[in-house]
């Protein structure tokens, strides 16, 4: 599931006509960037949340013929927690990536969506979620990620790259939608639980990572391609 939802009110006033997944990056929508990952690695539908312009979103989702998309509709964003819990009849009862749609990284060697899934123990976990060094977080600025990402739940921790946040990118069993609140939340809400049960993991990312938020952001990001190596 790709979280394509929200309103984008940090790109105002590009987002005043059209969707933030639809905000160019380097000459393409930022969501495409996560939609080619997922085609590379073999994953043929996509969930996608819809609300802010959701009809420019749909149109481009019907254009683009790597993946078969299923439409979340919400009639106004419900977050993160509350777009997956509407979602839900759409996402089945198997475990399933999730992905912001304002984030972009490049990975060293093996891809972080292998690197995900070959660490996925459906038995202990709840939530396996990539983490990226926050030094080398380029557009994250804040947050209480730390709160979440700790050398016992995080497989692989390396101290140097400490602290980590969390880079938007994950592996949910749908088991913990079926109890969450309806309406608009936070998926952290889900996470801290997770966490209290010891059922939330942590796994390293290993490359470059962006978000995307703002124009600033995006200004990051697009040097980074400039200079990236082919």
């Amino acid at each position: 599931m790709v979280l394509a939802a929200g309103y984008g009110t940090r790109l105002m006033p590009l987002t005043g006509r059209i969707p933030k997944p639809l905000v160019p990056v380097a000459g393409k929508p930022m969501i495409e960037y996560a939609l080619d990952k997922l085609a590379a690695y073999g994953i043929e539908e996509v969930i996608v949340n819809v609300s802010h312009h959701k009809g420019q979103l749909i149109e481009y989702l019907r254009a683009f013929k790597s993946l078969s998309f299923k439409i979340s509709e919400e009639a106004e964003p419900l977050e993160t927690g509350g777009g997956l819990k509407q979602a839900l009849p759409l996402l089945g009862h198997e475990p399933f990536f999730t992905i912001n749609s304002d984030i972009i990284w490049f990975d060293e060697m093996e891809s972080a969506l292998e690197r995900l899934a070959r660490h996925w123990d459906g038995a202990k976990m709840d939530f396996l979620l990539l983490a990226q060094s926050k030094a080398k977080a380029a557009g994250h600025d804040k947050g209480e990620d730390h709160l979440f990402i700790k050398r016992e739940n995080t497989i692989g921790w390396n101290e140097p790259d400490a602290p980590y946040i969390i880079a938007g990118i994950g592996i949910i069993h749908p088991r913990v939608l079926l109890d969450a609140p309806g309406g608009k939340f936070s998926v952290k809400i889900l996470w801290h639980r997770a966490l209290v049960q010891n059922r939330l993991f942590c796994l390293p990312h290993h490359g470059q990572w962006f978000q995307t938020g703002t124009i600033e952001d995006i200004k990051k990001a697009e040097k980074y391609f400039k200079h990236a190596p082919e």
